[in-house]
């Protein structure tokens, strides 16, 4: 990353759709560039020989599987029947506009 490059940070803000104070932009203009500072510093470790990290816990996904289960579904009365609200076999719920 070129270090001669200016940040843009009225830009960046308003790609955001944040209303800085210039005092805000000078604040955020440092400290956006402290960050890509330390990110220059990290890119220049040697990192051949290390294999990528993407989970360090061990933890594998806890999901079953898609599947159909019919047997374990509600009727439709049964459903019904924790509403006090329904009409022609639906609930019912107000109108959002």
């Amino acid at each position: 990353m070129a270090r001669s490059a200016r940040l843009d940070i009225s830009y960046i803000a308003k790609l955001a759709r944040l209303k800085l104070t210039p005092e805000e932009e000078a604040d955020f203009s440092r400290q956006l560039a402290d960050v890509l500072r330390h990110v220059e510093k990290l890119e220049e470790l040697d990192l051949k020989g290390v294999s990528p990290t993407f989970q360090t816990t061990g933890a594998t996904d806890a999901v079953r599987p898609d599947r159909v289960d019919l047997e374990r579904g509600l009727a439709q009365k049964e459903a019904l029947a924790g509403t006090a609200y329904s009409r022609r076999g639906f609930f019912r719920v107000p109108k959002i506009l």
